[in-house]
């Protein structure tokens, strides 16, 4: 196969300049048609030879024959045109040029491997319309000739011969053809597969980084989140410690700015590394300074919040589940400290024996609503919390616990996450 189609697939009801872009055979090379040319000169030259004895129009009929096959390949009416001629001529002048006719074997294959399906059907039909006219004309020559008349069994003999040497070489080049145009079908089905394929393993590369990316910066939200909240749930809270004991308590007052000013330095430099995150996607995360547990629970404490916590078994190295753990646990202090009443312990326990459990247990001020937030609307720490348990294959839950005697009603934050072997 000379011309295997290599992009999209045959469409039969194309239209406009388009519609040949598949097909070499459409828009032949220069080296195709100078082989055509080349080739129809030769069997020019042959067929010429062959029919000088018999002269008259079937000269002629080779010449325009010859023509036809020499632009076969870019000119399909021009060549439907000489064939018709050519055939039509040697009707009427009762001669036959068996050499040149031969031609019409390459000129009907060209009919049937077209692309489009009217010239296949017009082949066809040209085919059938071709042997049926073979065989009546020379039925009627016989009929009208004396020396070709002998009996009606010669005659029937000659016009069926006559008509089965016209479909091997009208018929058989159409279908020969048309086997080739399946050929060609099969390949390009191979070839849109492919492609297809190809195009759909692009597409998904490009969904998933597009995923990859809109997770990045939901990542980096619920960081920076984080931060803010934290560090200036942080500030707020020494703020107002230091406003209140200025005068009285100028130690503890320095001590709270002395907390202020650490906490927003940190803050600053989280966001700094969070902007370049954002900035480079090539940069690998790296951990945030409000994430050390440690300091975490120092800036708490300094903020006036007293922790009673338990703690079981050892962190793993797992960056994603220690990271969620702390950012969780981040989050759960700085809700306690904004709407919790600092007056009670703060309760956490951690368990790190099977994944990781934490439950945070902070008593709700009185006359608070049951989650502790005074009135004011929800924000984005419960739901962040939620997200990041869920990103690493856990679960998050809070709840209020009513008031028992002794203890003030209760909000609890319990979150699990498992390692990767439990998931």
């Amino acid at each position: 196969m000379d011309d295997i189609p290599v992009r999209a697939r045959d469409n039969e009801h194309m239209s406009g300049p388009n519609d040949t872009a598949v097909w070499q055979d459409a828009r032949p090379a220069r080296a195709q048609v100078v082989f055509d040319v080349v080739t129809a000169a030769g069997f020019g030259l042959f067929a010429l030879l062959a029919q000088l004895t018999q002269g008259g129009f079937t000269l002629v009929a080779a010449a325009l024959l010859v023509l036809a096959l020499a632009i076969r390949r870019w000119w399909l009416p021009g060549m439907v045109v000489l064939a018709f001629a050519a055939a039509v001529g040697q009707l009427a002048d009762r001669e036959i040029a068996f050499i040149a006719d031969i031609a019409y074997f390459p000129l009907f294959f060209t009919l049937g491997a077209s692309q489009r399906r009217g010239v296949r059907r017009f082949g066809l039909a040209a085919g059938v319309v071709a042997t049926v006219v073979a065989g009546v004309a020379m039925a009627l020559n016989a009929q009208l000739s004396s020396e070709w008349y002998s009996s009606p069994t010669e005659t029937a003999f000659a016009a069926v011969s006559t008509a089965a040497m016209c479909a091997v070489f009208t018929l058989g080049g159409w279908l020969v053809g048309y086997l080739r145009w399946q050929g060609r079908q099969t390949v390009q089905a191979r070839v849109d597969a492919a492609l297809e394929a190809r195009v759909n393993a692009v597409e998904q590369q490009r969904l998933a980084e597009v995923l990859r990316q809109e997770a990045e910066r939901s990542r980096i939200a619920a960081d920076m989140h984080d931060v803010v909240a934290h560090s200036w749930a942080v500030v707020a809270a020494q703020a107002d410690g230091a406003r209140y004991g200025l005068r009285s308590h100028p130690e503890e007052a320095e001590g709270a700015l002395r907390t202020i000013g650490e906490t927003a330095r940190t803050a600053m430099a989280d966001v700094r590394r969070l902007l370049t995150q954002l900035r480079d996607r090539e940069t690998d995360p790296v951990p945030l300074d409000f994430e050390r547990r440690g300091e975490l629970l120092g800036r708490m404490r300094a903020s006036g919040m007293t922790i009673v916590e338990t703690s079981y078994g050892t962190p793993p190295e797992h960056r994603l589940l220690t990271v969620t753990a702390h950012r969780i646990l981040g989050e759960a202090l700085t809700n306690a400290l904004k709407h919790g009443d600092l007056t009670r312990p703060v309760e956490v326990a951690e368990d790190w024996t099977h994944g990781y459990r934490l439950r945070v247990r902070n008593a709700i001020p009185p006359g608070a609503s049951r989650d502790g937030r005074n009135g004011e609307p929800g924000g984005h720490g419960l739901a962040g919390m939620a997200e990041r348990a869920e990103v690493a294959g856990g679960t998050f839950a809070s709840r209020t616990l009513p008031a028992e005697p002794g203890r003030p009603s209760t909000w609890e934050v319990a979150a699990f996450i498992p390692t990767t072997e439990d998931r």
